[in-house]
């Protein structure tokens, strides 16, 4: 049984569903983000129109479409069921180049042996061991093949700004010591001696999206307040199985993610698909990642 009790979650029941593992510290985050987007505390990231992002994708649905069944999708970080076990947001992801790079491999080479909550863990490197991500990163560089028949790269334009609620650990860190600065983490149940850094790392838990989606939803009930298309956040997924990020993949925002939210197969109109071939613009997706930063550069 938790001890926090939220002041804006009223449920009589709650369902444990994917990585969502600590009710209480879905709550805490909930109310954190809650009131600070309802008071305009809440660090926020513009992304102006012009700009580019990709998409990784398979499947024969609009690639600008929120995929179905996204709404109720237990294994997404920012999206999918609420804690009472009803349909929630779903939510396109679309990425920075080397945000999108990290996460397509990271997906790419998870085990194959689901948890009893449906999520996998990525096997861990050890000394001595061949490097299994930077390996499959240079072969996708190098022109190689997605893993999977059938998955493509997509380019997007943005053609007009969009503003993300930004759960980047850099942006949090301001608004947690602020909290802690004037007295009113103990108004979410933090005690004075828990580390900053612990709460504010708890928003990028690899195993534990209970803190992310806590936020997330708060950021969705609150879009017709603020205005905010979705979330924003650094990829959490290294570029090495030891959990080094050592290079930048043409991508100097450090690898970052956006959760565009909506219903299940809302097109997303802000964005606009960059075709492979400009004579060809009914043709779309890049057939490798090598092929889609080429035309970048």
């Amino acid at each position: 049984m938790s001890s926090y009790q939220s002041r804006y979650q009223q449920r009589r029941q709650t369902v444990i569903t994917g990585k969502v593992e600590d009710v209480e510290r879905y709550d805490r985050y909930y109310d954190i983000a809650y009131e600070a987007l309802r008071d305009g505390r809440f660090p926020h990231l513009t992304v102006p129109a012009g700009r580019l992002v990709v998409r990784v994708m398979g499947g024969a649905y609009d690639p600008r479409q929120i995929p179905p069944g996204s709404s109720t999708n237990g294994g997404n970080r920012f999206s999918g069921p609420r804690l009472d076990g009803r349909p929630g947001q779903g939510a396109l992801y679309v990425g920075t180049i080397a945000g999108v790079l990290r996460e397509h491999a990271h997906y790419a080479l998870l085990g194959a042996s689901p948890s009893p909550l449906g999520s996998v863990k990525p096997s861990l490197w050890k000394p001595g061991a061949a490097d299994q991500t930077k390996t499959f990163m240079q072969d996708l560089r190098a022109g190689g093949l997605p893993p999977k028949a059938g998955t493509k790269y997509y380019l997007f334009r943005m053609v007009r700004a969009l503003r993300f609620a930004d759960l980047r650990i850099t942006a949090l860190a301001p608004l947690f010591t602020q909290l802690r600065a004037n007295g009113s983490g103990s108004r979410y149940g933090i005690v004075d001696w828990s580390p900053v850094e612990l709460q504010i790392s708890a928003a990028s838990a690899s195993q534990d999206y209970s803190a992310a989606r806590g936020m997330a939803d708060a950021v969705f009930d609150l879009r017709q307040t603020t205005g905010d298309a979705g979330v924003c956040a650094f990829s959490s997924r290294a570029d090495r199985d030891s959990g080094l990020v050592m290079e930048s993949v043409g991508d100097p925002t450090g690898g970052l993610t956006f959760a565009i939210f909506g219903p299940d197969l809302t097109t997303v109109s802000a964005l606009e698909p960059v075709p492979p071939d400009p004579k060809n613009k009914s043709k779309l997706g890049f057939d490798t990642f090598a092929a889609l930063c080429a035309a970048i550069k």
